[in-house]
């Protein structure tokens, strides 16, 4: 005998904040709020996997070396005071130096000196 399996829409959903009558109405609610349901958000994750797999495989040892040396110039409090040959070095690897990238809250604070 197979299992025969009746979901009961009528309930409080504590997620939405509703009382849910009907399968039409959760679906209503859940398209108005912008959420999808858990088997289709399944199906979103595994594409994002697939479409992103091996993207970052973190960064190169010449880069690491540069962010160690960095650290290790830095005062008890963290702040870093660079000089041309480190700053050389950062912008070999990757490091970008453009203020103007940062947000604003950031910009006005800081610069290389």
């Amino acid at each position: 005998m197979p299992n025969i399996i009746v979901k009961n829409y009528s309930h409080y959903n504590r997620a939405l904040g509703k009382y849910i009558t009907s399968r039409d109405h959760y679906e209503k609610e859940m398209a108005k709020g912008g959420y999808v349901s858990f088997e289709q958000a399944e199906k979103m994750a595994e594409s994002y996997k697939a479409r992103h797999s091996g993207g970052y495989n973190g960064i190169s040892p010449k880069a690491m070396e540069v962010c160690k040396a960095a650290k290790e110039m830095a005062d008890k409090k963290g702040n870093l005071r660079i000089g041309n040959r480190l700053q050389k070095g950062m912008e070999k690897v990757g490091v970008s130096f453009d203020m103007s990238k940062l947000p604003k809250h950031y910009q006005d604070k800081g610069g290389i000196e």
